[in-house]
């Protein structure tokens, strides 16, 4: 399932909506040389025509969303997560925060807030996510979510036009609670963890 009907999901601090052809300048206005120089495939200069037909390329194959605080409705970043082409049980993570944003841990709270998301509405078993070997704070962002890592492999980085050295983390669906055995009228006991995994969507 894509975002076609993709409602917004709300945290503490943050509110994460579908990105929509409107939010395209304003994103694009985000995107310097410091953030594009971590990403694979937001090469500079990021334009509105460019963020516009990645909106666009991006909306069917999995979420995506704006991230603004919700106190004042600033736009702070973007997270995503995107079913893997090759492999339809498996999604890829994806982030950045604008430079004005940075340290507040709104990355985190955003990419915590989709991941249960994405494992429901994409119906996936894996979410990965990889980043530059020192980029540290990927790196925190994905400890947060629970994701261990996998190992590293040499990637195409369109932004560069060149393969690079990505660590990846991944973190796997968990499997349905065992209900064998349970009588009738009994309950089985859930967990911190399963209320964290359940999606605040039907």
């Amino acid at each position: 399932m894509s975002d076609d009907s993709f409602p917004p999901i709300r945290t503490q601090r943050l509110v994460l909506r579908r990105a929509e052809a409107p939010d395209a300048a304003p994103l694009a206005a985000l995107m310097s040389d410091a953030i594009s120089a971590r990403l694979a495939s937001w090469p500079m200069p990021w334009t509105e025509e460019r963020m516009a037909a990645r909106i666009v390329e991006w909306r069917p194959v999995g979420l995506i969303c704006v991230v603004e605080r919700a106190a004042d409705g600033a736009l702070v970043g973007w997270v995503h997560a995107l079913r893997a082409p090759e492999d339809a049980a498996r999604a890829s993570m994806g982030w950045w925060c604008a430079e004005a944003h940075q340290g507040h841990g709104y990355i985190r709270e955003a990419a915590a807030a989709l991941l249960p998301v994405a494992f429901e509405r994409l119906g996936v078993a894996v979410v990965e996510a990889g980043a530059q070997p020192d980029n540290q704070a990927s790196f925190a962002v994905m400890r947060a979510l629970g994701m261990a890592p996998v190992g590293a492999r040499f990637t195409y980085v369109p932004a560069r036009g060149r393969h690079e050295r990505t660590v990846f983390h991944e973190i796997r669906r968990a499997p349905p609670p065992d209900r064998r055995g349970l009588g009738p009228g009994t309950k089985a006991a859930s967990s911190d963890a399963d209320r964290e995994r359940q999606s605040p969507f039907p």
